[in-house]
């Protein structure tokens, strides 16, 4: 695979990241319930060194790593949809709209896992992978309990 290949691919995750981490920390700012406000805290903190760990990865290959999110497309319509059942103070539909999000972030790493990308890029593409697929089944688990 072309270095700006690898470049792009990473550049992508770090944009549906970067997303995931700003619209978790405004999840947080503006939730109610202190469980979830932790939680977002915490997903938000994992999130910015998911971003960082991928800008390193995007500079070792020579590129330029992006800076922000996507803030268009499904990423977007995620976090308005989020930030709405923050506001609305809705603990089944926050926790439904993080799952579907996650469910997102995820869609985006099995694409970049199916690439050919060095495999030291690979390991840590997996290690994310796995981080996230945590937190997913982690909302799905908290969707059962509020259901």
């Amino acid at each position: 695979m072309e270095k700006d290949q690898i470049v792009d691919t990473l550049n992508d995750l770090i944009r549906i990241v970067e997303d995931s981490h700003e619209g978790y920390r405004q999840a947080a700012e503006s939730a109610e319930d202190e469980d979830l406000k932790a939680l977002f805290n915490d997903l938000a903190a994992q999130r910015g060194a998911i971003v960082r760990e991928i800008q390193r990865l995007v500079a070792e290959q020579g590129g330029a790593p992006d800076m922000g999110g996507t803030m268009m497309g499904g990423a977007h319509r995620f976090f308005l949809e989020l930030k709405s059942a923050v506001m609305g103070h809705d603990r089944a539909a926050i926790i439904a709209e993080v799952e579907r999000g996650e469910t997102e972030c995820l869609r985006r790493y099995d694409e970049a896992m199916a690439k050919e990308l060095p495999l030291p890029i690979t390991a840590v593409i997996a290690q994310h992978l796995d981080r996230i697929r945590v937190d997913r089944d982690r909302m799905a688990a908290l969707r059962g309990v509020v259901a």
